[in-house]
């Protein structure tokens, strides 16, 4: 038996694929290398992110883009999901790409105390610093990123369960993404962040793992159907062996 893959599906499957690895692994490698020396002092965090700007700037961009990665990825994975699972993967990969500017707000935040961090009175750049944190457009920004962030990962958990329901994935990649979820936010260090970033890296290999090997019928949510539907036109397919 052959199975036929469009062009189009096929490079849709593997642009998911890719994001679901390539995502996490980037957001999981922003904090490894942006483990602060300062410790829980903020002083001497403030007084490192002037001192390494640089290191900064690159965990900045590698989070933004691996979280943007991720989550467009499991929107993207939502496609399988035509029958079971269907209006929870929906929900999900909605929040996940509105939730996407989550990360772009709070770097955006984060980039702006490098660059007082980098003033040469450091004083009265850390005074200013927390004062427009605790009462300013730093706040606010502060705020709307963290709301972004937690719509981001709301979308996560849907379509994770909606994939799950679907028969996509394994049940068990659920709790790992809880967990994961779960560790940064009630403990919230660096640490923290780090073993989580690694939990979701693990749930969306595993998620990826299953979407290379599905089936064309599966890829379009029509696994209960016989395979051939798809289109056969020589110009636009890619023939696999079953």
């Amino acid at each position: 038996m052959e199975i036929t893959w469009t062009r189009t599906d096929a490079a849709r499957r593997w642009i998911v694929v890719s994001g679901l690895v390539v995502g996490p692994l980037l957001a999981t490698i922003s904090v490894a290398i942006g483990m602060s020396p300062g410790g829980d002092d903020l002083r001497a965090q403030f007084a490192a992110m002037g001192a390494h700007a640089t290191t900064v700037l690159m965990q900045d961009v590698l989070e933004t883009a691996g979280f943007a990665l991720v989550l467009a990825a499991l929107a993207g994975a939502t496609s399988t999901l035509r029958t079971r699972g269907g209006l929870l993967g929906t929900i999900g990969s909605v929040l996940a790409v509105v939730g996407i500017a989550g990360f772009g707000v709070s770097n955006a935040t984060g980039l702006a105390v490098v660059a007082l961090a980098q003033q040469p009175d450091q004083d009265a750049a850390f005074h200013t610093a927390v004062a427009m944190s605790s009462n300013g457009v730093l706040a606010t920004m502060g705020t709307v990123g963290f709301a972004l962030e937690v719509v981001a990962q709301v979308g996560m958990l849907l379509v994770f369960t909606g994939l799950a329901r679907g028969r996509v994935v394994s049940v068990w990649v659920l709790p790992i993404v809880v967990i994961g979820i779960g560790v940064n936010g009630v403990v919230g260090t660096m640490v923290a962040t780090l073993a989580a970033d690694a939990l979701l890296l693990a749930a969306c290999t595993w998620t990826a793992v299953r979407i290379a090997r599905c089936s064309h019928a599966q890829w379009l949510g029509q696994a209960g159907r016989r395979a051939g539907t798809a289109s056969t036109a020589p110009h636009d397919t890619v023939v696999e062996a079953a």
